[in-house]
């Protein structure tokens, strides 16, 4: 299977409720292809759902290290962050966030 096939079975897991078998699957893909930044993403967004809001963020920050352009990613950093009373850390990627959408729009 390609990466992003890969990626789409995990998703599928985590949809009918397996994640443990998707986190498995996933983080069998991160160490397979680190640079693939859509699982880190997928990851977080499954730690976040079971509340464990440390490693979700971990996985976001990996996500947007290699997605440094997606303001979106950071703006779910942010919230996760502030979540976890991370302040300064949310407000810094907010401002990124806010910084890439600007930049975006404006040039």
């Amino acid at each position: 299977m390609t990466p992003i096939e890969t990626y789409d079975a995990c998703i599928e897991l985590q949809r009918s409720g397996k994640l443990s078998e998707a986190i498995s699957a996933l983080k069998q893909l991160t160490a397979e292809i680190p640079d693939f930044a859509l699982a880190y993403n997928a990851l977080a967004a499954i730690y976040k759902k079971q509340g464990n809001i440390d490693t979700a963020i971990q996985n976001m920050e990996k996500y947007c290290e290699l997605e440094p352009e997606d303001s979106f990613g950071f703006s779910i950093l942010s919230s996760y962050c502030l979540e976890s009373g991370r302040r300064d850390q949310a407000e810094d990627a907010l401002g990124k966030a806010h910084d890439l959408r600007f930049k975006a729009q404006f040039g």
